[in-house]
């Protein structure tokens, strides 16, 4: 299921868009559809060309970030348990040693900042590995101890691959009525994770990290289109995407403790 899903995600993606309206625009050049082909050309170069832009940037993306600024362990209240959402690490390379840091690595900074600042006693970090011998739960708590935190302090959730999931298995964990998290995540994810979590009665407190949209000019013109841009982009698409799909299904509905969790 997790495998068909993000086939079909792909085909809301800029890039492979862009790329089936080329093969449309291929297949009406065949048939001596040049109005047509010409059509389908356009709408694949606009496809990709604007979200590859900062103009793009900022519309797609700058929304979600804007609802989720950053702030600083100070300004943060105390709570009963940090949680760290998986995609903090990317995938284990096949020549490297261990799994390389990514974007939302960003994620475990922040969740050790606010642990060492005593923010909460403990850091829950969630992530499972489909495919690989090792979770990904387990490469972000390894990455929390070389930041500082305890081993001890640090409770992790390895059967996770989805954001609907995570909840669900901390749910399982924590009496959720009773349990004040600060919940860390990318700031383009927080939205969507906010409002599972949400829903299964935790006290939620956002600590968003790895903002994507740029504060000042980069040195390549806003107007050329870039790869980083494209992939900030992406990421935005999928989380507006996202945040409607699971509404749609409703997973945002309060979802009430079962007999097994009060116990």
């Amino acid at each position: 299921m997790l495998t068909l899903t993000k086939i079909l995600a792909l085909f809301l993606y800029p890039l492979s868009l862009g790329l089936w309206f080329v093969g449309l625009a291929l297949w009406g050049q065949l048939r001596g559809n040049r109005a047509a082909a010409g059509l389908y050309t356009f709408i694949a170069l606009a496809v990709i060309y604007f979200p590859s832009t900062q103009m793009g940037v900022d519309m797609i993306a700058g929304p979600l970030e804007a609802r989720h600024p950053a702030f600083a362990p100070e300004e943060l209240p105390e709570a009963d348990l940090i949680v760290v959402l998986g995609g903090s690490v990317a995938p284990e390379g096949r020549y490297g040693r261990m799994r390389d840091l990514n974007a939302a690595t960003d994620r475990l900074f922040v969740a050790a900042e606010l642990w060492q600042e005593k923010k909460a006693p403990s850091v829950l970090v969630t992530g499972a590995e489909p495919y690989g011998p090792i979770p990904e739960s387990t490469a972000m708590r390894d990455i929390l101890e070389r930041l500082g935190v305890e081993r001890a302090s640090i409770q992790e959730e390895s059967t996770a691959l989805t954001t609907f999931d995570s909840a669900g298995a901390v749910a399982q964990k924590f009496s959720a009525g009773d349990t004040h998290m600060l919940l860390v995540t990318s700031a383009l994810h927080m939205r969507r994770a906010l409002s599972q979590f949400q829903a299964y009665g935790f006290k939620v407190t956002p600590a968003p990290a790895d903002h994507r949209v740029r504060r000042y000019p980069a040195v390549v013109p806003g107007f050329l289109p870039t790869i980083e841009r494209l992939d900030v982009s992406t990421s935005a698409i999928h989380e507006w995407v996202g945040y409607w799909v699971y509404n749609l299904l409703g997973r945002f509905d309060r979802v009430e403790p079962s007999a097994s969790d009060q116990q």
